[in-house]
């Protein structure tokens, strides 16, 4: 059985509300789509500029009210939690992660460019095209029998820095053209995704060069042994070119142009897609290969690191003053051209909302944005809703 959830309803659209406008949360607990009780309802606000409040309401019948307000544009973070009668977390239950947007629209990016920001970049540029995307290996998988009209492969493609490219291929089987998309993961350690598509070459990449289809126990090992923490070493972090991820934004502009080479792509629809560390992965690369003609992005990291300094809440990881500015996708934003579509959840701060929407801002380009209510990094609940941000309102 399914675990209960909370769904939420404000009173208006959750990024519409005005400075010092209260805003009304009305939350439910839900059991496969019906409201039920609880003991009690364990919850917390949190909003950028130090906005706290806290405290534990009764449950009986299923539904919490709260309120809260900005004075200054912003977002506002509620979490709930069921308890039991001893005053624990209720079994079987999940918690709500959910949120709304005071004044967005004025929302701006507050990390600065650093020095010798277009250099750094120019500089992975001659690196990535000074290396062929030449297969090392090319290894025919096992047919799908839920897909049985697509060919699949493991590939290793040569790349500057030392490591290949490293991803599954899948390609339908019709003998006609496609258009292509380059998938890109999160953060961890793992084998590239088997993704399907009657309707694209779709290339995933696991984004350490690492072999695919391997047991838990060698991704565990990396996890544990020279993949430990990657990004966050300080050390290498004090100068661009010895951070990890610049090897791992040059695979993946490498990755699209492998696709660029298949007889099978159709030579005008290129996608780069991902999913936090893979949005990252696919703002950056798609800077580095012109053809770009997508970028399909969600609850992006590394969205304007220096926010709190501001007061804004911040998220995942300390990188404020460091050479992971260089890979800040608000500054990467602001050369970017290209189609982009990008969710982000409410209840994020991983990837807080704020930061997405400054990234978001900074685009020069056809953009898209979703306001996911009810959606948090990885977690979202059944009964998400999500909102599309007009482009007049932002």
């Amino acid at each position: 059985m399914a675990n209960r959830y909370f769904m939420c309803k404000t009173d208006k659209e959750p990024y519409t509300y005005r400075l010092g406008e209260t805003v009304n949360f009305h939350i439910y607990y839900r059991d496969e789509g019906m409201t039920v009780p609880a003991h009690a309802f364990k919850w917390k606000i949190a909003a950028d500029f130090g906005f706290e409040d806290e405290g534990v309401s009764d449950g009986k019948t299923g539904e919490l009210f709260l309120t809260a307000s900005l004075d200054k544009p912003g977002f506002i973070y509620v979490t709930v939690q069921a308890l039991d009668e001893t005053g624990a977390p209720a079994a079987e239950s999940d918690l709500f992660y959910g949120g709304a947007g005071v004044e967005i629209e004025k929302i701006t990016s507050t990390t600065e460019e650093p020095e010798g920001y277009h250099e750094f970049w120019e500089v992975c540029r001659k690196e990535l095209f000074c290396v062929d995307p030449t297969p090392i290996e090319m290894k025919k998988l096992p047919e799908n029998p839920l897909y049985p009209k697509h060919d699949a492969y493991d590939v290793k493609i040569t790349c500057a820095g030392g490591i290949p490219v490293s991803g599954i291929l899948t390609i339908p089987r019709e003998n006609e053209k496609y258009p292509a998309r380059v998938v890109y993961q999160g953060y961890g350690v793992k084998s590239a995704w088997y993704n399907y598509s009657d309707a694209a070459i779709i290339f995933c990449i696991n984004a350490h060069g690492i072999h695919n289809g391997e047991p838990q126990s060698y991704y565990d090992a990396l996890v544990n042994g020279r993949l430990a923490n990657y990004g966050f070493d300080e050390e290498q972090n004090k100068n661009p070119h010895t951070c990890y991820f610049k090897y791992m934004m040059i695979r993946a502009a490498q990755a699209l142009r492998y696709v660029m080479t298949l007889p099978e792509w159709d030579g005008k629809n290129l996608t780069a897609r991902g999913g936090s560390q893979g949005a990252v992965q696919a703002m950056q690369a798609s800077y580095l290969i012109d053809e770009v003609t997508l970028i399909d992005i969600w609850v992006p990291w590394l969205c304007d690191i220096n926010a709190a300094a501001t007061g804004r809440l911040c998220g995942w990881g300390d990188f404020s003053g460091n050479a992971i500015r260089y890979f800040d996708t608000s500054l990467r934003a602001k050369y970017t051209n290209k189609k982009t579509v990008i969710v982000a959840g409410l209840g994020d701060y991983t990837s807080p909302p704020a930061g997405v929407v400054a990234m978001m801002h900074n685009l020069k380009g056809e953009r898209t944005l979703y306001l996911v209510q009810g959606k948090e990094h990885i977690y979202s609940s059944p009964e998400e809703e999500s909102f599309e941000v007009k482009e007049t309102e932002i």
